[in-house]
């Protein structure tokens, strides 16, 4: 899957609520000392900790989530709800597991 640049401001308002309603910043402080010091950190590990981290609150930011995997699939958000679950969570792991639009979420909310 490939996002492009207007799919990515599209899903920016939604990652910025999904990033301040589950206090990401906080989590990553915690991953960042859960880490300080070790040797050969695998980096797709924490990446897999954080996409948990979200899946588990996920009730929390429901829509946004919702919202998020509509937008890169091209498809509303009925038809997100009603497919599976794993393509669901699949296509969420792929957004927050490709580090060029996370890259741009990242300078985007500085």
């Amino acid at each position: 899957m490939k996002v492009n640049t207007e799919q990515a401001f599209d899903m920016l308002p939604y990652a910025v609520e999904l990033y301040e309603k589950l206090d990401i910043e906080a989590y990553r402080k915690k991953l960042a000392t859960k880490y300080k010091n070790k040797k050969n950190v695998d980096v797709t590990k924490v990446g897999i900790e954080v996409i948990m981290y979200i899946v588990k609150n996920s009730m929390k930011v429901k829509e946004e989530f919702f919202q998020i995997v509509a937008i890169a699939e091209n498809k509303s958000i009925d038809e997100v709800k009603a497919q599976s679950p794993i393509k669901t969570a699949m296509t969420f792991k792929e957004i927050f597991s490709d580090e060029e639009l996370m890259a741009f979420f990242k300078a985007a909310m500085q």
